[in-house]
């Protein structure tokens, strides 16, 4: 009776336990993705850099290198625009070779972990425009808040692709937290596919 008994409550411990357990990660081990930890605070939107620029760039990540080798890169720049509703935080792609899901005003989309990225994701792909990940809300209050700010950590996609071979899209994510204020972020990690038109989750590494 004792032994059942034990054994009882260690089942109801070992199901308390897996029953409980959050899947921040899809996976750790796909040999198809490549991700990077990054976890730093990017400078912040002020104070402007002088003498007056129209914008900084903060934040760059190349795909020119291992494993991927295409001629693709993307800034995460600080823009400073007349009138000040425009002054916020934006996704570049150098040549607009890439680009970056957004929804129908211009933000990039949130995610959470585990979703699923091809070409049936829904949104809008940025093209040759640039992503808003947030507006300076200070010096703009009434401007729309868009899909990160104050929002906590979250993932963005993207695709990758080079010029010669736009056909091929490299997919992939980039986890990160904007301040609610919309001038600080903070970039986390990073993770995309190996292999040309192929998924990936969000948080995949």
């Amino acid at each position: 009776m004792k032994k059942f008994i034990l054994f009882f409550v260690f089942a109801a411990i070992v199901m308390q336990f897996t029953s409980c357990k959050v899947e921040d990660d899809p996976t750790n081990d796909n040999p198809d993705v490549t991700s990077v930890a990054i976890d730093t605070t990017l400078k912040s939107f002020y104070v402007k850099p002088t003498p007056s620029s129209t914008f900084e760039g903060i934040y760059a990540y190349d795909f020119s290198t291992s494993p991927l080798f295409i001629y693709c890169g993307f800034i995460i720049n600080l823009y400073w625009y007349d009138p000040v509703a425009e002054h916020g935080i934006y996704l570049h792609f150098n040549n607009s070779i890439g680009d970056a899901l957004m929804d129908e005003n211009g933000f990039l989309k949130a995610f959470d972990s585990g979703v699923k990225i091809d070409s049936t994701l829904a949104g809008t792909w940025s093209g040759y425009d640039d992503g808003v990940f947030s507006y300076d809300y200070i010096a703009n209050p009434s401007a729309n808040k868009g899909n990160l700010a104050g929002q906590g950590d979250k993932y963005i996609v993207f695709r990758a692709y080079d010029g010669g071979t736009p056909q091929n899209k490299y997919y992939g994510w980039l986890r990160v937290n904007v301040a609610a204020n919309g001038r600080d972020i903070k970039v986390l990690s990073i993770g995309f596919q190996k292999n040309a038109n192929m998924s990936l989750r969000t948080g995949e590494l």
